[in-house]
């Protein structure tokens, strides 16, 4: 009975450190979202199945306070191309300070182009 307590109470608190993880989407943009050293953030993005070449990259890439611990792609429904999707970064702190990160929505092959969509918001780190 107790090692059931104790998974349970494992359980729960893992679900509650996943809860306290801050998400950022496009609606976002501009805001300060606050960290303390070794918490991460889910950045969510929309995007699509492969088809039109746009894709979300850091710009111009991850600064040192951050580390990237996952960059996944999920496909809602079907995986056709043109479907929906979503692009998850999950960022966690390093070390304490202010850091700006952005995102650009583009086609790799478009060097001369502006980005189609942009993201940009400030991480506070603290110890």
């Amino acid at each position: 009975m107790r090692a059931l307590f104790l998974v349970l109470t494992a359980a729960l608190l893992s679900q509650a450190a996943l809860a306290e993880n801050p998400i950022v989407t496009s609606a976002d943009n501009g805001k300060t979202i606050p960290l303390a050293i070794g918490q991460c953030l889910d950045v969510r993005l929309s995007t699509q199945a492969a088809s039109t070449g746009y894709d979300w990259f850091l710009a111009p890439g991850l600064p040192e306070a951050l580390s990237l611990a996952a960059r996944t792609v999920t496909t809602q429904g079907n995986a056709m191309p043109g479907a929906p999707a979503q692009l998850d970064y999950v960022l966690c702190a390093a070390v304490p300070g202010s850091v700006a990160v952005a995102f650009s929505n583009y086609r790799v092959w478009e060097k001369h182009t502006p980005p189609a969509k942009m993201l940009s918001f400030t991480v506070t780190i603290t110890p």
